[in-house]
């Protein structure tokens, strides 16, 4: 309980006002000494933000929560929507931090790199030289990604969530605590290309603003800090490589002595970027000429229709992507009857059909018999597949 309180910075005499009770009342119901009434649970719970069920359970607080995020045109309804876009995050990163509680598998601490900084450098300077050593420490090559959220989750060590957020304009959020590490929510309201833009972005600040603790509201009228246009050009250089995006074009334009609209189209495809965000990289590395894109959107070009005539399938929409480590505890805590299968899709965000149905994904794999059969393998999470000292001599 007391945990919750912190977690929404409030005071014990605070809060003990808005009870009608004493503060060492209070102290003595954080401590145990003194039980809590259902009224006053509720009370907590609607003060706190959280449900009942959430204040009775055990479950992990996180006090120290601030994100970084982005938004234009700061409304109060926008705010209101920061507000609780922040709780959503606040809750899912809780959830996980639980999970590794109950399980007791604490994911394991990455070697962070040392910030970065861009010293008399310029942002897009600073960008391509940080983007590339980064690109190398995690020994990704200079191709296109195939799986960006893998990637920061499995060789960065982030925690990395996407779920559809009220708030169209907010593309993403980021937050670092000891205890956390570094987390990303990017909104699964976007089209995946953006959704991809968003977690390059949010990396960005987890490799040069961590520790920094303020959120930065944007007005559509100012210039971007920058902070900001070092990540938009960090995520334009760690998605697009310099050298290897050249080198697949100039392999374009030598096998069909020519670019073309439809060349662009499917280059953005093998990256998982926009045609825009293609477009406007190209022409900052001069490969076609500038203002192409101006160009190509004041024709009428629509991104969409483009793909369809080329027979280029869209990725289905993915409006949430949860961590897999974080599904896979979720689904051994449900399988060591620690949670509920109503808790498990409360954790999955989805319905209990829809867990049960991941549950069978991951746990119970159906096969053929020799017979043409069906049947099922059930797995074990908790076998273990290490040899025993016994069994190496």
């Amino acid at each position: 309980m007391a945990a919750a309180r912190r977690s929404r910075n409030f005071s014990q005499e605070e809060v003990a006002q808005q009870l009608g009770v004493s503060r060492p009342t209070l102290v003595a119901m954080e401590k145990g000494n003194r039980p809590v009434k259902p009224a006053e649970l509720i009370q907590l719970a609607q003060l706190y933000g959280r449900s009942v069920h959430e204040m009775v359970s055990q479950r992990e607080f996180i006090g120290d929560f601030t994100p970084l995020f982005r938004l234009n045109q700061p409304t109060e309804v926008a705010r209101e929507a920061v507000e609780e876009a922040v709780s959503v995050f606040q809750k899912i990163c809780e959830d996980y931090l639980s999970l590794e509680t109950l399980l007791n598998a604490h994911k394991p601490r990455y070697s962070a790199p040392d910030l970065y900084t861009q010293g008399g450098l310029s942002a897009q300077s600073a960008a391509e030289e940080v983007a590339t050593l980064e690109r190398s420490r995690l020994g990704l090559g200079l191709g296109p990604l195939s799986n960006l959220l893998e990637t920061l989750e499995n060789d960065a060590g982030l925690r990395v969530f996407i779920l559809p957020l009220n708030e169209f304009k907010i593309a993403g959020m980021f937050v670092y605590t000891d205890r956390l590490g570094g987390c990303i929510l990017v909104n699964g309201s976007h089209p995946q290309t953006r959704q991809n833009w968003s977690m390059a972005h949010e990396y960005a600040h987890f490799l040069m603003d961590r520790y920094k603790e303020d959120v930065a509201i944007l007005f559509e009228y100012e210039r971007k800090p920058r902070a900001e246009q070092f990540a938009d050009a960090f995520a334009a250089h760690f998605l697009m490589p310099s050298a290897g995006l050249r080198q697949r074009f100039r392999r374009i334009v030598q096998s069909r002595k020519d670019f073309t609209v439809a060349d662009l189209c499917h280059l953005a495809e093998q990256y998982a970027v926009s045609v825009e965000a293609m477009t406007r990289r190209l022409q900052n590395l001069g490969c076609v000429q500038s203002g192409t894109w101006e160009r190509l959107s004041g024709q009428g070009f629509e991104s969409g229709r483009m793909r369809e005539h080329l027979g280029l399938m869209s990725p289905p929409p993915q409006p949430q992507r949860l961590p897999e480590r974080y599904v896979r505890l979720a689904v051994q805590a449900c399988e060591e009857a620690r949670i509920s299968e109503t808790e498990l899709a409360r954790l999955l965000r989805c319905s209990r059909v829809e867990a049960r149905e991941t549950v069978n994904r991951l746990v119970r794999l159906e096969d053929v018999n020799a017979s043409g059969e069906p049947y099922h393998i059930d797995l074990d999470f908790g076998d273990a597949l290490t040899l025993t000292p016994a069994e190496r001599m």
